[in-house]
């Protein structure tokens, strides 16, 4: 005969063995989101469930499942997030700032519409607005110059910051700066031959 701490424990022990239904939705869910084929799909419910998921998702962000595509989930992610407008994801899309749908693709060549389209991190934090922008700012100094391109993108299309145009003088002046001595350093090229 068993003591009825053991019998608690036993099955304690095998109810953790088994996955739990709430897991499998999860999981589920992770390969929906992580599928351009279901993805849309995967939003609507997040979207439907309010912010109950935001935690799940924020957990996936940082660690994400193992059976996924983790660039695929990082652009559901992305999506999600913005149309949540989760101001908690914002140091995820910073990170992922230069994430593209499509590989290989040079989405600063193109219209703003079709750099939001291609870069969901960059759109979501356009969505969440200015809390986005005062983290952009903020970062610059950490950033390599792909990501900088983002930051300038999103800054200049978030309204209500008051330190944005400074920002992006800034940036301008950089720009020019660098500019400049790459035109003199050319001219001290052709020069020498």
């Amino acid at each position: 005969m068993m003591r009825p701490i053991a019998a608690v424990l036993l099955a304690l022990m095998a109810g953790c063995a088994r996955p739990s239904v709430k897991d499998a939705n999860d999981r589920d869910l992770a390969r929906s989101l992580a599928d351009p084929g279901t993805r849309q799909g995967a939003i609507a419910i997040i979207l439907a469930s309010g912010n109950s998921k935001v935690r799940l998702l924020l957990s996936w962000s940082r660690n994400p499942p193992s059976e996924v595509d983790e660039t695929e989930l990082d652009v559901g992610l992305a999506q999600a997030f913005g149309q949540l407008r989760t101001k908690e994801a914002i140091p995820f899309l910073i990170k992922n700032i230069n994430l593209k749908r499509f590989v290989g693709n040079d989405a600063w060549t193109r219209a703003p519409e079709v750099i939001e389209g291609w870069m969901p991190a960059v759109a979501a934090l356009i969505q969440i607005g200015p809390e986005s922008s005062k983290a952009l700012i903020r970062a610059w100094d950490r950033m390599s110059p792909d990501d900088r391109l983002g930051a300038i993108f999103v800054v200049s299309r978030i309204k209500g910051v008051p330190e944005a145009r400074a920002f992006l003088l800034s940036a301008l002046g950089e720009a020019n700066m660098q500019r400049r001595r790459a035109e003199e350093g050319l001219g001290f090229l052709d020069a020498q031959q």
